[in-house]
């Protein structure tokens, strides 16, 4: 009997533990204004360039809801003029900037281009990798995306939840470290 009461006890700790955890977790990323987006492009890669209807779409519709965001540009070459004809091409309003000293590709390990990662006020990252299943291989992609990677994080967040699937693989050019 002694035994059976220690093992309610001890699983009863455990639930109570999970519990906590749980809550301190969705409560440390809860919140409008708390998230940022980043996405790390390039003018010349052609899969940046057919994911910027897309990119718009989602700046368009999370930032009316507290999301912050920018485009990192992680290419020597491209210069400030580069990237303002570049989001103006695409008409975008996210603000762009160089990372010629791959500072932000490092602190945020980005590989490719396009990459979205999705950061909390702390600059913890909470998604890294593609911005969703459109593309599948290099130069292969579907009619349309089945798995809307980033925007199913950025809702999970936006509702206090945990994201579930916190990293995959983007699809593009990659970036020379």
């Amino acid at each position: 009997m002694k035994t059976r009461s220690a093992i309610v006890w001890m699983l009863c700790c455990i639930g109570f533990a999970l519990a906590a955890t749980t809550s301190a977790h969705r409560s440390a990323h809860a919140g409008p204004g708390s998230f940022k987006v980043i996405f790390f492009l390039d003018p010349e890669c052609p899969v940046s360039n057919a994911y910027m209807r897309e990119i718009k779409s989602i700046h368009s519709d999370y930032a009316k809801r507290g999301v912050a965001f920018e485009a990192v540009f992680p290419v020597p070459t491209v210069n400030r003029e580069d990237i303002r004809q570049f989001l103006l091409k695409y008409q975008a309003t996210i603000p762009g900037y160089q990372d010629a000293g791959l500072q932000k590709v490092k602190r945020y390990q980005a590989t490719t281009m396009p990459e979205a990662v999705l950061v909390n006020a702390n600059g913890e990252i909470l998604y890294r990798g593609a911005i969703d299943n459109w593309y599948y291989a290099l130069g292969k992609n579907r009619a349309k995306a089945t798995e809307l990677y980033l925007r199913n994080a950025i809702e999970a967040v936006l509702n206090g939840e945990m994201v579930v699937k916190s990293r995959t693989e983007a699809i593009g050019c990659l970036i020379n470290q």
